[in-house]
């Protein structure tokens, strides 16, 4: 009985030419967002990774010098892309692709995307997330819209539910009948992608990423596909149930996303960049837990004269001015790590702002996800940067010991070489494991499972009020 309805309205679909036009549309408009990926993908994971190989061979090839003035001369540390990162952009326009890594200073990645792009790019650009999360529910809504409102407009459900057709069956009959349908123009589309993801430099390493996203995207579609269903079944007409569906599109699609950004920046605002180097500036000047700079050098310079026996720095078997920097270094990372920390903990509550609004949008908790899982979102910036950080510290620390160690105060002029540049090494991205990506996901995956749950009960519940029209 399941088959013979699934059948019924997988054969009905496709006799409908507004439907296969649109499914066709759809697909096609998926294809060239993924064959656009694609393109972007091969040109830029190039662009990064000669970039930043030509920084590496600069910082190998600088040549003797101080090791202060090497800490200075810096790197650049660039973010490589994912395969994936192009199907869904997520805020990776917005967030810069390098960040200069010199001593003294944790700097902010700088080269968005976004203030380079023509004004039109600034109405957003056509991705494969995109098309999944605005059209998919359009298309899905015009498969069910008229699922039993159409029929009830023919009186043909009178007839279906006198035979005895359970109401429930006849629910699940259709909502397999729709998805075959969606299905014919879709699943294609979605194995296309997963074969170029194979094929691409190092997409293999993101296929368990891909499968994750098929299924995000799969619930997404069984969210609208159950609303719609349980709309038609209790809308008085099959233009009542288009019209609510596509209302609650428009609210849970276009409107709520925009107002939880909106409501997130308010709640938690975010400082200025002015306000934010003010605040470092000052803590700076004033330094950490009660002690300045000064203060820590005159002390650290007692215990070392004493340490060594002398009366003088000048007499001293190491390079004083290297303990300095050192110092200097720590004080502004206990300030950096004050500030960026202040700053990332206002991201994250702004995260949990968006978690919250999942009850009410469906497509915030799959925006969530497909960011996380295409490597594109703030938390996966926040962790680039703070890899590069890392990355920084080790470097300078490394420049700093080597003054130290290898000049005095009475001949500070030690010039360091290639030896000392290689000892650095190059800077490289550690990508997260899909586990730990998928654990914080969590909150986003509850709320798809309590929508997809919600809407079939809904489903459900609608289809069984049908039973008193066979009565």
């Amino acid at each position: 009985m399941l088959a013979s309805i699934a059948k019924k309205e997988l054969v009905s679909a496709l006799r409908d030419g507004r439907v296969m036009w649109s499914a066709a549309i759809f697909a096609l408009m998926l294809v060239a967002a993924l064959a656009s990926a694609a393109q972007r993908y091969a040109d830029i994971s190039k662009e990064r990774e000669a970039a930043q190989s030509i920084v590496n061979t600069q910082w190998q090839n600088q040549g003797e010098k101080n090791p202060h003035a090497a800490a200075h001369y810096g790197v650049y540390a660039f973010k490589p892309v994912t395969p994936l990162s192009f199907f869904d952009t997520g805020v990776s326009g917005f967030t810069g692709v390098s960040i200069w890594l010199e001593a003294h200073k944790q700097n902010f990645a700088e080269g968005e995307p976004a203030r380079d792009a023509t004004a039109i790019a600034r109405f957003g650009e056509l991705t494969g997330a995109f098309t999944l999360q605005m059209l998919l529910p359009l298309l899905v809504i015009l498969l069910g819209f008229a699922a039993f409102a159409g029929e009830r407009e023919q009186g043909t459900l009178r007839q279906v539910l006198a035979m005895g057709v359970s109401p429930v069956k006849l629910l699940f009959g259709k909502a397999l009948g729709a998805a075959g349908a969606a299905g014919l123009f879709v699943v294609p589309v979605f194995l296309l992608g997963l074969i170029g993801l194979t094929l691409a430099p190092g997409g293999s390493a993101f296929i368990g990423h891909a499968l994750v996203l098929v299924g995000v995207y799969t619930v997404y579609a069984a969210i609208f596909l159950f609303l719609t269903l349980a709309v038609s079944a209790a809308a008085d007409s099959s233009r009542s149930a288009l019209v609510i569906m596509v209302a609650f599109w428009a609210v849970s699609s276009v409107a709520l996303p925009k107002v939880a950004a909106d409501a997130a920046r308010l709640v938690y605002a975010t400082p200025t960049t002015v306000e934010f180097q003010k605040a470092i500036a000052a803590d700076m000047e004033n330094g950490i837990g009660g002690k300045t700079l000064d203060a820590l050098v005159a002390e650290r310079k007692e215990q070392t004269l004493r340490l060594y026996k002398t009366d003088a720095i000048e007499k001293l078997p190491i390079n004083f001015q290297g303990i300095v920097l050192g110092l200097q270094e720590q004080v502004s990372n206990a300030v950096f790590d004050k500030h960026f920390g202040l700053l990332n903990g206002a991201f994250d509550k702004q995260k949990g702002v968006f978690e919250a609004l999942t009850v009410l949008s469906p497509r915030l908790a799959v925006q969530m996800a497909s960011m996380e899982l295409a490597e594109t979102s703030l938390g996966t910036h926040i962790g680039f940067a703070g890899q590069a950080e890392t990355f920084r510290r080790s470097m300078i620390d490394t420049m700093n010991k080597a003054m130290t160690m290898n000049s005095t105060g009475a001949n500070p002029d030690y010039r360091a070489g290639p030896e000392l540049w290689a000892k650095v090494g190059a800077f490289t991205y550690t990508h997260q494991p899909l586990s730990k990506l998928l654990a914080g996901l969590g909150p986003s995956f509850m709320a798809m499972l309590l929508w997809l749950a919600a809407s079939i009960v809904a489903g459900v519940l609608a289809a069984r009020k049908l039973k008193a029209l066979a009565s």
